[in-house]
């Protein structure tokens, strides 16, 4: 079972992003659930550092964890984040309504260029993220759709 998002986390994120909307469908509402992009098994301490947690929206989530072609697509904008990276704040991550990447902070986000955010997807995780990326491409005119 995994732990609840501390009440100081939920507040840090809605400083941050200012509503509770998901970061990959642009969807408001309550159907928008706190998740951490790096989850992983067990109580680690860093689990719920706000750079680490994202408003998704919870049928697209259970879709992630479950197709790796979501998976895929949530890796290649920044929304989850294998355990293996060392430090989550690495990662940028693409808020899809802003049409705009971020640097994540615990405190604040930071916009950066596309090309920025290639090359830090590149230093975290080489030649797999152009990988990535190519799925998200793929997919992203059925994000447009709404059919994601």
């Amino acid at each position: 079972m995994s732990s609840r998002t501390p009440r100081a986390t939920l507040v840090a994120l809605h400083e941050r992003d200012g509503v509770v909307r998901c970061v990959m469908t642009a969807t408001e509402g309550d159907q928008n659930v706190p998740q951490h992009r790096q989850g992983g098994m067990g109580g680690r301490p860093e689990k719920h550092r706000p750079c680490n947690v994202l408003w998704i929206n919870s049928i697209l989530n259970g879709l992630i964890e479950s197709s790796a072609k979501h998976q895929d697509v949530a890796k290649a904008w920044g929304v989850k984040v294998p355990v293996w990276v060392d430090d989550v704040s690495r990662v940028p991550v693409y808020y899809r309504f802003e049409n705009a990447w971020y640097v994540l902070t615990d405190v604040t986000r930071r916009r950066i260029a596309a090309l920025e955010a290639l090359d830090m997807m590149l230093d975290v995780y080489g030649d797999e993220y152009l990988e990535w990326k190519a799925t998200a491409d793929e997919h992203f005119g059925m994000l447009l759709r709404g059919r994601f």
